[in-house]
């Protein structure tokens, strides 16, 4: 039988600890052959999840009762948690229009098994309906290494900002 999956965004502290159990199997070594399958690289607590994101909520793919791909809001306010990546943010402030307003994807994922599936264009569709009426775009970072999700984003719509760093600062423009 094959189940219907439901993006909506994460309600409950199950949601955010399912996110977390996603987010460590898919970290750089965490299985074998991951490194060619995608990985993340920013690691989370629930009480960041929680906090990261301000009034907003995390986007997630829900199989059943089974979190199995998520997007992870993420507001400049919140970088001071991650200062790896504080050059991202810099090369988004530097790109946009003054008085545009944004938001990072602090993350996004899912699971084996999920893959290949439009989960990944179906978590960002999502995403993009729930922020739109707050924010004029979404940025990203993805290193070079990780083509797979280089290719996706570019199919969903980000483009390029910044060029040869060894992480492709992208943004999705919404206006």
């Amino acid at each position: 039988m094959e189940t219907q999956l439901i993006y909506t965004t994460a309600q409950s502290r199950s949601d955010l600890e399912q996110i977390l159990a996603l987010q460590r199997s898919n970290l750089p070594g965490a299985a074998p052959g991951q490194d060619e399958q995608g990985f993340v690289s920013l690691v989370y607590t629930v009480p960041l999840l929680e906090s990261v994101c301000g009034p907003h909520r995390h986007v997630i793919a829900r199989d059943g009762d089974k979190v199995v791909g998520y997007t992870l809001v993420l507001l400049p306010e919140a970088k001071e948690h991650f200062p790896e990546i504080g050059d991202m943010f810099g090369a988004v402030d530097a790109w946009r229009a003054p008085g545009t307003t944004y938001f990072v994807m602090g993350q996004v994922c899912v699971a084996d098994g999920y893959r290949g599936q439009g989960v990944f264009r179906g978590l960002y569709h999502k995403l993009r309906d729930e922020m739109r009426e707050h924010f004029d775009f979404v940025a990203t970072d993805v290193s070079r290494k990780n083509v797979r999700s280089m290719n996706a984003h570019a199919g969903v719509g980000f483009r390029e900002i910044n060029e040869g760093s060894p992480w492709q600062v992208i943004v999705w423009d919404w206006t």
